[in-house]
């Protein structure tokens, strides 16, 4: 949840950044992709006596690479500093 996270405390201390509408957009993407990862995370300590990891694992490769994909392989600060150019 390293974006969410970032955002967050930057919103925090800072206020709301300056954002385009595509870039508002890729934040949401962002938060909401790193919310589905951590749903799966939870799925997997609740079943894991139950189920195999290994197949809710699976789940979030997609996802993971979609992050990479939207934020470019950036750190949350420097897509932030992006943004700003």
């Amino acid at each position: 949840m390293k974006f969410t996270k970032f955002f967050s405390g930057y919103i925090n201390t800072q206020g709301s950044p300056n954002l385009q509408p595509d870039q508002f957009k890729q934040l949401m993407n962002l938060v909401h992709l790193e919310g589905q990862i951590m749903a799966i995370d939870k799925t997997i300590e609740k079943f894991k006596n139950i189920d195999s990891s290994h197949k809710y694992e699976m789940l979030k490769t997609p996802i993971l690479r979609q992050i990479d994909e939207v934020s470019k392989g950036l750190s949350p600060s420097e897509l932030l500093d992006s943004w700003h150019q």
